[in-house]
């Protein structure tokens, strides 16, 4: 799969995954090798017949049936990837690429390469001038993870280490940085350091108790912009004597927290929420009234009970 502009191909290249649409929509996540076959419910499908055919057409398996040639999407790719944990699913990787602030060019840091979902997704947004550097701290994963972003074909764009971040030492200074991770807030003195003044740093995280973890880690690194969201979908058939939407949906799947690292020697709080900031002057009231009310004597004169 080649990211330089200009350069697409629009047909189906050996040793580069093409994606096959059956007619009952099944889909498939084939890569073409000269010789092999892909077995399927439709019959087989010599991969021959796929190298060089045009995408957005139809195709013929041995069995006579019909098939259809696409190039394959980043959520098609994300999706067929094998998988030894729970990959993050394409609607939350696309929000997390915005709050990231990702872009061609740009040079990202992951903690926590997992099955190389998300770092597909970040390579395919910073290639071919930018780059990530992903980090995974388990040698089976770490293994998984190379295959698939091969596969995938954004293997060229992505630096993997194998370790835990507090160990790599990463020194580069870096755009911004994804922590996936169980416990992000254990590493957030190594993920802030190497990130550039102003840049984003996010997580993804599957419960609320994680999450307050993770906003109070952010406020003692000084990091402000601090944003906790969900991101939810809901399709619709495409019907249009008929549009409704459809019976189920990929509603909550985890929760995207997102901050900014700034400096402010004098008093980096001060750009936190309005809302943590009331929550902040609540406390400190609270706290001034239980004070005073500790330093009034324990003798102090009552008003006589009446009659």
């Amino acid at each position: 799969m080649n990211f330089a502009a200009g350069d697409r191909s629009t047909t189906g290249q050996a040793d580069s995954p093409v994606l096959i649409v059956t007619e009952n929509e099944k889909r498939f996540l084939v890569t073409p090798v000269p010789g092999q076959r892909f077995h399927c419910h439709i019959g087989i499908i010599e991969h021959d017949a796929l190298i060089g055919m045009r995408f957005g057409t139809v195709g013929t398996a041995l069995s006579g049936q019909k098939f259809l040639l696409l190039e394959p999407s980043l959520s098609d790719l994300m999706l067929r990837l094998k998988r030894a944990t729970q990959i993050i699913y394409p609607k939350d990787a696309a929000y997390l690429i915005q709050r990231l602030n990702l872009r061609c060019g740009s040079l990202v840091l992951e903690a926590g390469t997992g099955s190389g979902a998300l770092t597909t997704a970040l390579a395919w947004t910073v290639a071919p001038l930018g780059k990530v550097i992903s980090v995974e701290g388990n040698p089976e994963m770490h293994r998984l993870a190379e295959a698939n972003l091969v596969r995938t074909g954004v293997r060229p764009w992505v630096e993997l280490h194998q370790g835990y971040l507090e160990e790599c030492g990463i020194e580069q200074a870096v755009d911004a940085v994804m922590l996936d991770m169980r416990s992000p807030w254990r590493a957030m003195e190594a993920a802030v350091k190497p990130l550039k003044c102003g840049g984003a740093i996010a997580s993804f995280l599957p419960t609320t108790n994680q999450v307050s973890e993770q906003l109070t880690a952010l406020e003692a690194c000084g990091c402000t912009d601090i944003a906790v969201e969900e991101v939810l979908i809901r399709r619709y058939k495409p019907v249009p004597e008929r549009l409704r939407p459809e019976d189920r949906m990929t509603a909550h799947t985890g929760y995207i927290v997102s901050a900014r690292k700034v400096h402010d020697p004098e008093n980096a709080s001060r750009w936190l929420s309005r809302e943590r900031l009331k929550f902040l002057d609540r406390e400190e009231a609270r706290r001034r009234y239980m004070e005073k009310k500790r330093r009034q004597p324990a003798t102090a004169a009552r008003r006589p009970a009446l009659p």
